[in-house]
């Protein structure tokens, strides 16, 4: 038994942040539905990513095994079943701009009005109020505001993540606060409205590591070199790896490590253990540019097998550099079933299984990805709803374009 069997979750959004935590929600087992706009079109995201059959990648992997309705809340009847569908749910997502929810009737004081045990749930760029609030805004935005971009750039032009982090931190944050909330549900009866923001999550996210020269603040404190020597890439003969050269605990295993490969690699030279500049971890950071120069072309000699072998000969921490064809390949990707590969809806897929492994639970993801408005009816039905009742939706378009005959 999944841990949320048995909870149901209404998510009116779109984008990456909240589908993607309601996709990880999903996968632990609640009965997501997804409500789209009755517009023939849903969620702008299902074209986004490679394309099969008018359906994207990026969409499919954030709203895997989900149920998908379309309501027209332009109209007063699609309204009222949104407001059913929320009175049966025990968590609704929704990230519409700040004030939209309120002007539809579906804010949160009404709805936990009439569903106390509701864990209400609105994701925004940067919160309800303030002098952003009614900006629009994408992950980029939030990379720039964060300082992320400027700490990519190391000192240099900013230089802004080809991935969605923002968002998909923000993902996390949400899918972690939802089973937060549900658990003091458990203890209180009664649930509560989560207000969660990309820039907060986004610094949150950013700030431990990439914030730490902007922490302490006073007197006396003792600066520390940025992770600039294990964060660059290392080119072999023929590849690239990764690996640790700011430790001072395995300082002697690396130089160990490099000594082999120095020989391995016909290079004519002294030690790298030897020469004065490296002899401290401060040298080490002091002289990060030289310690880099004199690693790199001893590594440039060396397949990146020989490279490997030497790291973990040493227990030296690294790894190869694998180009995206490669990823799936990777011995530990495989072993550890990381990937799986399985026919759906969209056809052949391949994609992550939920990284959080429960005893006694198949870890795998939880469904296809839902095709536009496949489950309107039947969930209706469990509304409440009688086939009369939703053909009269259906001939007003409450939910969707009427199909002309002719």
């Amino acid at each position: 038994m999944r841990p949320l069997e048995g909870i149901r979750i209404v998510e009116a959004a779109q984008m990456i942040s909240a589908p993607l935590a309601a996709s990880i929600l999903s996968d632990q087992g609640a009965d997501v539905i997804k409500v789209e706009t009755a517009n023939g079109v849903g969620d702008r995201m299902r074209s986004l990513g490679d394309l099969r059959n008018n359906l994207g990648s990026v969409f499919a992997l954030c709203n895997r095994g989900k149920r998908s309705i379309t309501l027209d809340t332009k109209q007063e009847a699609g309204v009222e079943a949104m407001r059913r569908l929320i009175d049966s749910a025990d968590v609704f997502i929704q990230n519409f701009r700040p004030g939209a929810v309120d002007r539809m009737g579906i804010g949160p004081d009404r709805m936990r009005e009439s569903n106390p045990r509701l864990v209400y749930v609105s994701v925004s760029g940067f919160g309800a109020t303030g002098p952003y609030a009614d900006q629009m805004v994408y992950d980029f935005v939030i990379q720039g505001l964060t300082g992320l971009a400027a700490h990519e750039g190391a000192g240099g032009d900013p230089v802004l993540a080809k991935n969605l982090v923002i968002d998909k931190a923000t993902a996390l944050t949400v899918a972690q606060a939802v089973s937060s909330a549900l658990f003091a549900r458990e203890r209180t009866g009664v649930g509560q409205h989560l207000e969660i923001n990309m820039l907060d999550a986004g610094l949150q996210f950013f700030w431990p590591d990439g914030m730490w020269s902007h922490t302490l603040l006073g007197e006396g404190i003792t600066p520390t070199p940025p992770m600039s020597l294990n964060y660059a890439p290392r080119q072999t003969a023929d590849g690239w790896v990764t690996l640790n050269l700011a430790s001072n605990s395995t300082w002697p295993r690396i130089v160990a490590a490099l000594d082999s490969l120095q020989v391995l690699g016909d290079h004519p030279g002294e030690s790298v253990g030897a020469d004065p500049r490296f002899q401290t971890y401060d040298d080490r950071q002091y002289h990060a540019a030289d310690l880099s120069a004199a690693v790199d072309s001893i590594l440039a000699r060396v397949p990146t097998d020989r490279v490997m072998a030497a790291m973990r000969a040493n227990d030296i921490p690294g790894g190869p550099v694998l180009s995206l064809d490669e990823v799936h390949l990777d011995p530990q990707v495989v072993h550890n079933r990381s990937l799986v590969e399985h026919d759906t809806a969209i056809g052949r897929l391949r994609e992550p299984r939920p990284a959080a492994r429960f005893d006694g639970v198949q870890s795998d993801p939880a469904g296809s990805v839902p095709r536009l408005g496949e489950h309107t009816d039947s969930v209706l039905a469990e509304l409440g709803y009688d086939a009369d009742a939703i053909a009269e939706l259906r001939a007003a378009a409450v939910l969707g374009p009427v199909k002309r005959q002719g």
